[in-house]
């Protein structure tokens, strides 16, 4: 062991593994002998809350909302493991423990997130040589995927939430998460008046979610009329020489949006003024409506610029399946005529094409159109269009 501990310094390698684990678990009387000849390192006997902390100081590249969900795993962790003990303590048996612990708690989607954050600090601990190796190894992480979370939010449980707000600020928000699928607050922090192109008919969000991708740190988007509606009816209630920004953030108008600052309390708070009973996760969900709703409509490579994501991202964790997608399937099919023996002939794929029959839907079906009660809008068009303020 020693031979290679010697060949490894001179080469300036990393110990192998059956070296490293030697080194561990060696008695500290000759440790201190091989420190003393100058082959090992003092052992650095860091305890797992003092790890921690140094390692959130060191992430100065995090966001508010990712010290926030760091910060929920790091208290688990020292409240199972104990903030004193030391990182070589803590076995691969501890770590299978608080796992289990955790699943009495918390859903398979908040767990994942939990374990990839242990494994993330021990990890880092093993390239710095204080463990031998990550207790956290082989323990099973799961999906963050929980269709369970996914609700369709309609365009009635839209309005109604519009009517159990008190101001234009407060609709637009509302607006902003259902008919533009922002992620709240995050993305209205960044929202200006001069960003928006009411001719051209889109608006700039600014994402510091994805701003760490090449090109990805802001978007555009349609400005629906639902939207354009929202934002005039807002303007028309600033004073003169107001902020570039939509939201600034020392506003006194409630409520304040920041990145630092959740909106959920709010939302709850507009939700029991409406008479509406809120769904789970409500602002993600709107964005998840949007984001499905918006596919029956235009091709997939646009909503997913529109919305802000992959393809992948969005069948993980956004597009919902429909009760009646169904109804919209079969339909479809008897408009187009698929009915055997019925043909107007070969159509452009070379496949026979049947009679148009119009499409029936018995009474009360929940077509998509009606299941999302297609979204309203204002068609007034404002006195002066907002874009002199701001600079622009």
């Amino acid at each position: 062991m020693v031979e290679q501990i010697q060949a490894a310094n001179a080469a300036g390698l990393s110990y192998s593994v059956e070296v490293a684990l030697w080194t561990a678990n060696i008695g500290d009387e000759l440790h201190a002998k091989l420190v003393n000849a100058g082959l090992l390192r003092q052992r650095q006997r860091r305890t797992l809350g003092v790890f921690i902390a140094d390692y959130i100081g060191e992430r100065t590249d995090w966001k508010a909302r990712t010290l926030a969900t760091f910060g929920t795993s790091k208290k688990l962790m020292l409240d199972f493991f104990g903030g004193n003990t030391p990182m070589d303590k803590i076995t691969a048996d501890n770590a299978v423990a608080f796992r289990l612990g955790l699943e009495k708690k918390y859903s398979e989607a908040t767990i994942s997130k939990i374990i990839k954050h242990c494994r993330q600090v021990f990890n880092l601990a093993r390239r710095r040589k204080l463990i031998a190796d990550s207790p956290f190894e082989t323990v099973k992480t799961g999906s963050q995927k929980n269709p369970a979370r996914r609700y369709f939010v309609t365009m009635s449980e839209y309005q109604r939430l519009l009517a159990g707000c008190t101001n234009a600020k407060q609709r637009l928000v509302i607006a902003l998460a259902r008919i533009g699928g922002l992620r709240c607050p995050s993305e209205l922090c960044g929202l200006r008046w001069s960003e928006i192109d009411w001719v051209g008919k889109w608006f700039w969000v600014h994402s510091t979610k994805t701003e760490h991708h090449e090109g990805k740190g802001k978007r555009q988007v349609p400005l629906f009329p639902e939207l354009e509606h929202r934002f005039q009816e807002l303007y028309e209630t600033l004073p003169e020489g107001c902020d570039d920004f939509v939201f600034p953030e020392e506003s006194d108008i409630p409520p304040i949006i920041s990145p630092k600052k959740s909106l959920t309390s709010w939302i709850h708070k507009v939700a029991k003024r409406a008479g509406v009973a809120l769904w789970m996760k409500p602002f993600q969900n709107c964005r998840s409506s949007r984001d499905t709703e918006l596919r029956k409509r235009h091709p997939a490579h646009l909503v997913n610029r529109w919305i802000g994501h992959t393809q992948q991202v969005a069948e993980d964790h956004y597009i919902q399946d429909l009760p009646c997608d169904f109804i919209d399937a079969y339909n479809a099919e008897k408009k187009g005529g698929n009915s055997a023996g019925e043909s107007d002939g070969v159509g452009c794929f070379g496949v026979e094409v049947g009679k148009k029959i119009p499409a029936v839907f018995p009474p009360g079906t929940p077509t998509i159109s009606r299941a999302c009660n297609e979204m309203p809008y204002n068609s007034r068009t404002p006195k002066e269009l907002p874009i002199s303020r701001g600079g622009t």
